[in-house]
């Protein structure tokens, strides 16, 4: 029996690692830097080779939220832009003219938020003020303990308050009957956290890089889940126009084609799935491509294609479980929204509708951060292999798997895990991303995946 384990010297390590690299056809290694805490600075992993011919069968889709799906990219933007903002004390545009894209973006898209928090600490450290920290730090764990449900984010905050030495505020009465209140929110949450600082501010310290990038984190967090508060309240339009300070839209929403994505791979759609070029084809689009008219046709084939054989779908991300469903029900709204207007008969759009209605229910496999940790979320490959578990893919079907990521990271996280299909949907936030590992690079998103390649269905 082949040992679960085995310790073996620095010298006969290249011998087993060409013999494993062998054995699987790699001809890749992913070199991934740990976070700070984990002892090994690196870990290696061997890359499944890319897939890049067309395929006879696809048996499950995993997919990539922020970025790839969803429109979340610019909102984690805004509220890790907002965190460097307080933990500088520089608050507006001409203190400090924001992240920028040729700078910072590379580095803050696609790893584990606690990474590109680390990331943006080291890069403006210079900057930071110890008295606006706290101030911040104070704020995020009184907003977080009164309006906050998920337990692990609860449980994580008040850890690092106690990191940060000042656990004797937990058990402070005061601060323990607003909590149970919950009657802070973002307009009072300063003056009320002020008090606080007052007393147990001088406790306030942190005694290595780990426990600073945790405080600055928390303020990340609040920022994001207040935003997603609102969201939940039906504001999405209003943020869309305070934050992005673009009108006409939602702030969450689906990215171009996914629900017609989702539509054809399910099995859902018919014949009728040639009048969703139209759909799939919108000049106003940020992935518009002109493509021939022939490509109704690819539609119908794919349609049957997929009535006959059904793929899975797994959505995977490296946000917290709160994030992730907040986002992805407020994406199936938007579908469901979306459908009202296709091109195809009343009862087809009524019963899409009702498919779109429980998103859990579509979903053969939903992960997110609070399925495994920091220190393993992508480019590591564990979030992946919980995705393909979940959808029990057994391993000889991983090459008859297809990821679409829009990050460096993802990509590498993709082909560690086995799914050799490794497909790359550059964003205008990831556009300078390195895809080499990626298996196909499409700047036209999923519209171009489905009309141009295919789905990369082989064609009969």
């Amino acid at each position: 029996m082949e040992k679960i384990a085995q310790y073996i010297r620095i010298g006969d390590a290249p011998i087993l690692l060409k013999r494993m690299a062998t054995d699987i056809g790699s001809q890749e290694i992913a070199v991934v830097k740990n976070l700070d805490y984990i002892y090994a600075p690196l870990e290696l992993y061997l890359l499944t080779p890319k897939v890049t011919k067309p395929l006879d069968r696809i048996a499950a889709f995993a997919v990539d939220m922020d970025g790839t799906s969803t429109t979340t990219e610019p909102l984690a933007l805004h509220a890790l832009e907002y965190m460097v903002r307080r933990f500088t004390g520089r608050l507006t545009k001409e203190e400090w003219t924001g992240l920028d894209p040729i700078m910072d973006y590379p580095f803050v898209i696609g790893n584990s938020n606690f990474r590109h928090t680390e990331f943006l600490i080291n890069r403006y450290a210079p900057n930071l003020k110890e008295d606006a920290l706290r101030a911040s730090f104070f704020e995020s764990l009184l907003w977080t303990l009164s309006n906050m449900e998920d337990k692990q984010r609860l449980k994580d905050i008040r850890q690092n308050a106690i990191n940060c030495g000042i656990g004797s505020l937990l058990d402070d009465a005061e601060f323990n009957r607003l909590v149970e209140q919950k009657c802070v929110n973002e307009d009072n949450v300063a003056q009320v956290a002020s008090s606080f600082q007052n007393k147990y501010g001088r406790l306030f310290s942190y005694s290595n890089q780990s426990e600073l990038v945790s405080a600055a984190l928390d303020i990340y967090y609040t920022r994001y889940h207040s935003i997603l508060r609102r969201v939940q309240q039906g504001d999405g339009a209003q943020l869309s126009k305070e934050l992005l300070g673009e009108g006409g839209r939602r702030l969450i929403e689906p990215m171009p084609g996914y629900a017609v994505f989702i539509a054809l791979i399910k099995g859902w759609i018919d014949d009728e799935a040639a009048q969703l070029y139209d759909v799939l084809v919108n000049p106003s689009s940020p992935t518009y491509l002109p493509l021939e008219q022939e490509s109704r046709g690819r539609l119908v084939n794919l349609a049957r294609r997929f009535q006959a054989n059904p793929a899975k779908l797994g959505l995977v991300t490296a946000s917290i479980a709160f994030e992730a469903h907040t986002v992805v029900h407020e994406v199936f709204k938007v579908m469901q929204e979306q459908i009202q207007d296709w091109p195809v008969s009343k009862s087809k759009r009524s019963e899409l509708i009702q498919r779109f209605d429980d998103y859990l229910a579509v979903y053969d496999g939903f992960v997110t951060a609070s399925d495994s940790s920091e220190a393993r979320l992508k480019p590591h490959r564990d979030l992946y292999n919980i995705s393909l578990y979940q959808m029990s893919i057994p391993k000889e079907d991983y090459s008859r798997c297809i990821g679409v990521e829009d990050t460096e990271p993802g990509i590498i996280s993709l082909r560690a895990a086995g799914i050799g299909c490794a497909v790359a949907l550059p964003n205008h936030d990831t556009s300078r991303q390195n895809y080499e590992a990626a298996s196909h690079i499409l700047h036209g998103g999923l519209p171009e995946m489905i009309l141009k390649h295919n789905l990369f269905l082989a064609e009969n």
